[in-house]
């Protein structure tokens, strides 16, 4: 993720550096022009042991995330967290040259509090709630040979984007549930890539650094419907997200003499709106549930590039998720067992993909005392792509262990 002066500048400098090579059979992986905020998982170990497929039966603090509305079915007091342990592995090949990263955490992912006003009629829910969607944690580590160079290129970025959010819901009919969520986001960002040859050659290298302040906001309402006891339809609208990235960039030219150059940056990102639609089967002792999600991908407003620089084409495609999940409690012993599937298609369409992103979710709870859940969940999540003009593939390749709990007064 580049801004504009930056990667203009770099452009002229990885030319130079690649002009070297003296006829400039290997060039540069698109991969900067990832943009990670485009990119959400799972929230709680229930739901993300199904898929991700609850827009139309969430009834949990995790609503506040996947459809406000569900938070209006809260009938008791609860509070609840999850913690997530990932690790993303990449599997890359540069011109011949194999070449394989990794990189893992462990962090708090959400922390929701949820409380019912007693009402006449219907209910009326209030949720605070703390969420870290997604972790933009990424090392990358590649190298190939192309004539007479060494080639060497070291990504790293470390990014944490936190949502404090504030979400009401409330049973306009007995059919019938309504929410809205709002919230805003704190965090940092700080990102490295360093293009430089190695071996026994001594030509020049080129380097780019970004450390940067998150702040923005978004928000989101939804709608429940549940006509009969078996069956339930959701819809959720995720007004457009803004994250303003505000920090300093500092770019790097080393011919036998070292040039830096630095400035500081100060520009947002608008994440397009999305419609989410979900469908629910509720037969007695099992789930069944299929979410679809639209986001037009089109409308990123980002002063980095996001057109094709020959043709002028947009490099965001619209996308549409397929989300379907299933639970089963089993008879006897208060466990609940889950399964889910999951297609998320990428949105930047510079590469030839030939596997599109898909995650598969397993998943098991159990509630102790009707008072005290416990949920655990493991998601695994691949696809591969490919850069022809840079002579470069790759294979990623995400693994999630998410634990959550929630106690209900």
């Amino acid at each position: 993720m580049i801004s504009k002066a930056a990667v203009t500048a770099l452009t002229v400098l990885l030319a130079t550096l690649l002009i070297a090579g003296a006829s400039g059979a290997v060039g540069t992986p698109d991969t900067n022009l990832d943009i990670p905020f485009l990119d959400r998982d799972e929230i709680g170990a229930r739901w993300a042991g199904m898929g991700g497929a609850c827009i139309a039966i969430v009834d949990d603090g995790a609503a506040a995330y996947y459809n406000p509305a569900g938070l209006g079915r809260i009938r008791r007091i609860e509070i609840g967290a999850s913690f997530n342990r990932r690790s993303l592995d990449i599997e890359s090949d540069w011109a011949g040259q194999a070449n394989t990263s990794s990189v893992s955490s462990t962090r708090l992912e959400d922390l929701a509090v949820s409380y019912p006003f007693p009402t006449y009629r219907g209910s009326l829910v209030l949720t605070g709630s703390v969420f870290r969607s997604t972790s933009f944690d990424q090392y990358l580590d590649r190298q190939t040979s192309a004539d007479l160079l060494d080639y060497h290129d070291v990504e790293q970025r470390e990014v944490m984007l936190t949502a404090w959010s504030g979400a009401v819901a409330m049973q306009l009919s007995p059919n019938v549930f309504f929410g809205a969520e709002a919230h805003f986001y704190t965090g940092d960002l700080d990102f490295e890539d360093n293009l430089y040859p190695w071996g026994s050659c001594d030509p020049p290298g080129a380097a780019f650094s970004q450390n940067a302040d998150l702040g923005g906001y978004g928000g989101s309402v939804g709608f429940i419907y549940v006509p009969h006891p078996l069956f339930s339809f959701g819809m959720v609208a995720k007004t457009p997200q803004r994250i303003n990235v505000d920090g300093t960039e500092i770019y790097t030219v080393s011919d036998g003499s070292c040039d830096m150059y630095r400035q500081g940056i100060d520009y947002d990102i608008d994440i397009p709106y999305s419609l989410g639609f979900g469908f629910a089967v509720r037969p007695t002792d099992f789930n069944v549930s299929l979410d679809l999600v639209l986001t037009n991908w089109e409308e990123l407003d980002y002063p980095g590039r996001v057109r094709d620089l020959d043709t002028g084409e947009f490099l965001f495609d619209a996308t549409t998720d397929v989300r379907v999940g299933a639970e089963y409690a089993v008879p006897v012993v208060p466990v609940r067992v889950r399964a889910g599937y999951a297609y998320v298609p990428m949105a930047l369409n510079v590469f030839d993909i030939e596997k599109n992103r898909r995650r598969l979710s397993f998943g098991a709870g159990t509630i102790v005392e009707e008072a005290l859940t416990l949920d655990v969940a493991w998601q695994h999540t691949s696809f591969e792509r490919e850069d022809g003009d840079a002579s470069y593939s790759e294979k990623r390749t995400t693994d999630r262990l998410i634990l959550s709990f929630a106690y209900r007064f």
